[in-house]
């Protein structure tokens, strides 16, 4: 591949990288947003039987399932009923927003049970609600402890955001795909997309490191508490 064809594709690579962080937005949003309320399930009722069943099912399936399967069965099986459409973006998006959702569960249901129980106590005794509990002094400090495992899942999330060449999206994987067919190189293609991928890792992971920073308190979110956190999020 000539320095000629590499600044004519870069353009296009570019807009594939951000079709790839749009992904990546998308499917951690809608996994912060699913997940959250899902751990705080798991860690608030250890009691009912029936809905730890209910949420241990739905945390089997979406981290069961290998990416690319979980990814054709949305695209094709919601394709397949009648009357029912969906397109390759919202696919992906939904796909790996479930799977994250299930990972997150996990992560922010650790986060919420590394809070010291005597803060609840300490709450209720001064007279505040469940609600208010969980809002001003659990769902702070829970966030602030998940933001290591975060960081990890939006690593997890942009290598698995390469799986949506299979159906269609031009994201960065793509790019790099038809680079490669029409400069008839099969290497040099793939190692430019891989240090693409590299970067787009490294300035994630430094933007949760940036805020875990600005956001820790002496002497809470020490290295084992946060490693109790990333634990959450293994399969």
């Amino acid at each position: 591949m000539t320095t000629a064809d590499l600044l004519t594709a870069l353009p296009g690579l570019m807009r594939g990288a951000g079709m790839t962080l749009l992904i990546v937005l998308i499917a951690i949003a809608g996994g912060i947003a699913l997940g959250l309320p899902l751990g705080t399930l798991w860690s608030a009722l250890p009691s009912r039987r029936l809905l730890r069943s209910l949420l241990w099912l739905f945390d089997r399936v979406f981290r069961g399932f290998p990416a690319l399967v979980l990814l054709f069965l949305v695209y094709f099986g919601v394709g397949s009923i009648p009357g029912m459409r969906i397109s390759p973006f919202a696919a992906v998006a939904l796909a790996l927003g479930l799977r994250s959702a299930a990972y997150q569960s996990q992560l922010f249901r650790a986060a919420l049970e590394m809070v010291d129980k005597g803060q609840r106590d300490a709450a209720a005794s001064l007279g505040l609600s469940g609600t208010a509990t969980f809002i001003h002094i659990l769902l702070p400090q829970a966030l602030r402890f998940s933001l290591p495992g975060l960081a990890n899942e939006y690593s997890v999330v942009l290598k698995d955001s390469a799986l949506a060449f299979a159906v269609g999206v031009v994201e960065l994987m793509s790019r790099g795909k038809f680079l490669s067919m029409a400069t008839k190189d099969t290497a040099t293609p793939y190692l430019l997309i891989a240090a693409m991928y590299w970067v787009l890792t490294q300035l994630g992971v430094t933007f949760f490191r940036q805020i875990e920073q600005r956001r820790r308190i002496p002497g809470l979110g020490t290295h084992a508490s946060q490693s109790r956190a990333n634990r959450g999020t293994q399969p």
